[in-house]
């Protein structure tokens, strides 16, 4: 379709329609006069058909948006769901009065009337039209003229879907005599609506006194002649009649009438009159067509090449509208304001999407883009990784809100340094200092970073360590970067380091690590050959008899060949998967000692237990239905932990290992006196037994600060109620000098190394009679 300008169109437009009308008037005021009455009054009844249609379809809108409210309800969808007939009725009654609806009701599926407002279909019988309820049910709505009661509605019905039609809603307006009048009042010609049922007149609403009534129902399509309007008086109206529904055996039909007297009473002045009107309408239309249509063109042209450049990103230009128009400064104020606000919207999205929300620093994918800048320019730099050593303890003690304002003080610490800061994830950051650091400046710098963190509610330590990547000798693009300085930092926690530099051998272990990792879940899931428990007998000093021994898991793959406990245990923690080592631990532990019963020998086996397995509420129950599964009491089993793993989280940890002393388990602390032993902690923890570390135990006999350490601990030990076993036994005479000070047990070479459990077997029964105290074995 063919394009104009506007200013041309307005013109064409303000033009025509004065020329088309004048003509018009002037070809009417030159015919006949009953032929111009004949026109006149027929487009008066079609003004007025056209209003009343109008009008019909006006009322149709209103009563299809408040159906559509309605049924929309949700409150309403679960009332009629659930059959709530108060709750149903509530919502009838409001919905209608809002638009002050004649008729609210709900029709079930099959046509049964449920419930209406006001209380006009009786409830549980069939609604009148059934019909049109199938055709609203097919269509999802429908719209008609219907008798209820003897009075007639315009009705809208709309399905209620949840999701799938439930009921019918249906909402109406009533047509009676008031509403007629008031379409007179707009059209000024009388209405006359007639309801016919089965050909019959069923129902009639006039505007018309009833005397008259029949007179102007018979001049409906009468032609009107020059002596029946001036001489006879023989024609007072003039009618129109059109079907307006015809629902099968219900017609609904519409009679205008125009009173001839009132609107031909001054035909003869009115006639020179609209000749003058018309002359002088056209030669002012001319002149202000012109003038108007460019007026108002002009500034929307300029207007609309403004918004052509807003759409392609130019955003900087003032907006100015040369018009006196209301309407067009109103829309260039709108383009300024919508050309200001899409700014600050890409300015925020940018800014969102390059930064990290809670800190300000940049985001891991906007610090790639500028790492990849910066390795373009070929000139070495700095990276320092930096992690927030614990910091999900910090959210867990401190609370999250603690936790923010943690990496915020932190974040803006690292800022005051200058450089390139970003957050990478949780408590990870990075920095990319603008000079080259000194090993004494990272110092200074993670010193200034690990100053107390006052949040208003704590003061927070924050321990960080640091993994120092020197680029592009360490890395050579960002993805190798980022991958490296994980590497680092993952270095220095198991390094205990807080500041490391990048070397070639940390990815190499880090390498090892991911193959331990993906061996060691295929070891679990489906090759649990390769794992093995090795025991390690336990002599009671006492009696010279072996009755305990420790349970040490050992791993040897066919591509990783023999991997340390040291090595996978750590990797098992880390991963999160130390939980399904410690079961299989467990189960393989109760089969040996149910094999050891059996065959006739009583001996405890001692099993290793990490923090995270203590403080797994699900362990005991699992344990204890094993063991009562096989019959095994709980002085079958016992259990160690390093003193290290309970300091983390004391209260929790002597609840959990307090549930194992009350279900019969002896517990253990392993490695005593290389972590955070102290008196008051000994105190409260519920366990039966210290291990001395074996490095206390390795030179007992000639080291004389270890005899008195290792002696304090004995008497410490018995202080508490505790038994003591002694690690890392290799001579007589150290057993010897732990059996003089009162030791309960010893484990170590000298007795026997660890060894597959066939092998204790067959040895327990060789060293049953075995004299350790006299003989060096």
């Amino acid at each position: 379709m063919a394009t104009r300008k506007l200013n041309q169109s307005i013109f064409r437009l303000v033009v025509g329609l004065v020329v088309l009308t004048a003509t018009l008037i002037l070809i009417n005021v030159w015919t006949s006069t009953s032929k111009h009455a004949q026109n006149q009054l027929n487009s008066d009844l079609e003004v007025a058909q056209n209003v009343f249609e109008q009008v019909l379809e006006s009322r149709e809108n209103v009563l299809y948006n408040s159906a559509s409210v309605l049924t929309a309800d949700f409150g309403f969808k679960q009332a009629v769901a659930s059959g709530d007939i108060p709750t149903i009725n509530s919502a009838l009654y409001n919905h209608g009065g809002r638009i002050t609806a004649d008729l609210m009701a709900l029709v079930s599926l099959g046509g049964s009337n449920i419930t209406s407002v006001p209380d006009i279909l009786p409830t549980e019988t069939p609604f009148p039209y059934s019909k049109i309820i199938q055709n609203a049910l097919l269509n999802g709505g429908a719209a008609s003229l219907l008798v209820i009661d003897k009075k007639l509605y315009q009705v809208m019905m709309l399905t209620i879907d949840a999701p799938t039609p439930i009921a019918v809603a249906v909402i109406g307006f009533e047509i009676d005599h008031g509403w007629a009048q008031q379409l007179k009042d707009v059209t000024q010609l009388d209405t006359t609506i007639q309801v016919q049922a089965d050909g019959a007149n069923n129902l009639t609403i006039s505007t018309l006194p009833s005397e008259i009534l029949e007179v102007a129902l018979s001049e409906q399509g009468q032609t009107l002649s020059w002596l029946s309007l001036t001489l006879f008086n023989d024609a007072p109206f003039v009618s129109r009649q059109f079907l307006l529904a015809d629902e099968g055996n219900l017609k609904v039909i519409i009679t205008l009438s125009n009173d001839v007297h009132r609107l031909f009473a001054d035909f003869n002045a009115l006639q020179l009159n609209i000749l003058f009107i018309a002359l002088l309408a056209i030669i002012l239309a001319l002149c202000f067509a012109a003038l108007f249509s460019r007026k108002v063109a002009k500034p929307l042209v300029a207007l609309a090449d403004i918004a052509q450049r807003i759409s392609t990103g130019d955003y900087n230009k003032t907006i100015v509208a040369h018009s006196n128009s209301t309407e067009v400064k109103n829309l260039a104020q709108a383009l300024e304001s919508m050309q200001s606000n899409i700014r600050k919207r890409e300015e925020k999205i940018s800014y969102q999407a390059q930064h990290d929300i809670l800190t300000g620093l940049n985001n891991r994918y906007n610090m790639e883009a500028l790492l990849c800048a910066k390795f373009k320019e070929n000139k070495p730099f700095q990276v320092l990784g930096i992690n927030v050593f614990g910091f999900r303890s910090i959210n867990d003690v401190f609370g999250y809100h603690n936790g923010d304002i943690c990496l915020q003080v932190l974040a803006n610490r690292i800022l005051e340094h200058g450089g390139l800061g970003a957050r990478l994830a949780g408590g990870e950051l990075l920095w990319v200092p603008d000079e080259h650091l000194s090993p004494e400046q990272v110092v200074q710098f993670i010193n200034s970073l690990e100053q107390p963190i006052d949040t208003g509610d704590s003061s927070i330590m924050a321990k960080l360590s640091i993994g120092m990547l020197n680029c592009p000798y360490d890395a050579a693009n960002a993805e190798e970067l980022f991958r490296r300085v994980n590497i680092a930092l993952d270095e220095t926690n198991l390094s205990d380091q807080p500041i490391l530099a990048y070397q070639p051998e940390f990815e190499h272990r880090y390498l090892r690590r991911l193959s331990i990792i993906a061996e060691l879940k295929t070891a679990l899931q489906e090759q649990q050959d390769e794992l093995s428990l090795f025991y390690q007998p336990k002599l009671d000093l006492k009696t010279g008899r072996v009755t305990k021994v420790e349970a040490l898991i050992r791993w040897n793959n066919a591509i990783l060949g023999f991997v340390s406990p040291d090595d996978f245990i750590s990797v098992a923690e880390q991963a999160g998967f130390i939980g399904k080592i410690t079961d299989w631990v467990i189960n393989q532990a109760i089969k040996d000692a149910v094999t050891l019963r059996n065959a006739g020998i009583e001996m405890s086996i001692a099993i290793n237990l990490s923090a995270k397995d203590v403080m797994d509420q699900s362990l005991l129950p699992h344990l204890s239905l094993l063991m009562e599964t096989s019959q095994l009491s709980s002085k079958a089993l016992s259990f160690e932990m390093t003193e290290s793993d309970l300091v983390q989280e004391p209260v929790k940890a002597i609840q959990q290992l307090q549930a194992f002393r009350d279900r019969g388990f002896e517990i253990a602390i392993d490695d005593f006196g290389t972590g955070y032993s102290s008196m008051a902690y000994l105190k409260h923890l519920p366990v039966t037994t210290l291990k001395v570390d074996k490095s206390f135990v390795l030179s007992l006999d000639s080291q004389q600060g270890d005899q008195k350490i290792v002696q304090t601990v004995i008497e410490l030990a018995h202080s508490f109620g505790l038994n003591v076993v002694a690690e890392g036994i290799e001579s007589q005479a150290t057993l010897l000098l732990l059996k003089k000070w009162g030791c309960e047990f010893a484990q170590g070479y000298y007795m026997c190394k660890p060894i597959p459990f066939d092998d204790l077997i067959t040895w327990q029964n060789t060293h049953q009679l075995t004299n350790w105290f006299e003989q060096d074995a």
